[in-house]
């Protein structure tokens, strides 16, 4: 029973943050690697809708999360929106390894100084999986919204 709880307190607060935070909450700029060896920063993707989500190949549950992100991945690729992966991972190599396993063909950043790192601090980032939904203007509008809750975000910020 307390699981259940548990589970609707979470939901109903994933529903409630999106509408709390609309345009109230600027995303905290940063720079780091990609797969391909770029330097990526959040800002360059201004003007677009991002979905940014915080992960690692060590965590069970973040394995399970990038599933549903990739089979949801095709239905906004040619849309305005951004897909944008940090891995808290530190050594490349398992992250690499767990990019190509999970099938995740969208931008994959790493920061290898894991839960040192001061992008998931400035982020308030305490535990993964760990989901951003940003505005085109820049915003933070939702935080750790899963399954459909996701997908109803990323909607309503689409229209």
């Amino acid at each position: 029973m307390r699981q259940i709880i548990a589970v609707l307190f979470f939901l109903h607060s994933s529903f409630t943050m999106f509408g709390q935070a609309i345009r109230q909450e600027p995303a905290t700029d940063f720079r780091l690697p990609s797969s391909k060896g770029d330097s990526i920063s959040l800002s360059q993707f201004r003007g677009k809708v991002v979905l940014l989500d915080f992960w690692a190949s060590w965590c069970g549950p973040c394995r399970v999360a990038n599933k549903h992100l990739v089979k949801i991945y095709p239905n906004y690729r040619n849309k305005d929106i951004v897909f944008l992966s940090v891995s808290l991972d530190e050594k490349s190599s398992e992250w690499l390894a767990a990019v190509k396993k999970d099938k995740l063909s969208w931008l994959q950043l790493i920061d290898i100084k894991a839960w040192n790192s001061p992008v998931a601090a400035a982020w308030d980032v305490n535990s993964i999986p760990s989901t951003f939904l940003i505005d085109r203007e820049g915003n933070v509008v939702a935080r750790n919204l899963m399954g459909s809750a996701l997908e109803a975000g990323i909607d309503k910020l689409l229209k």
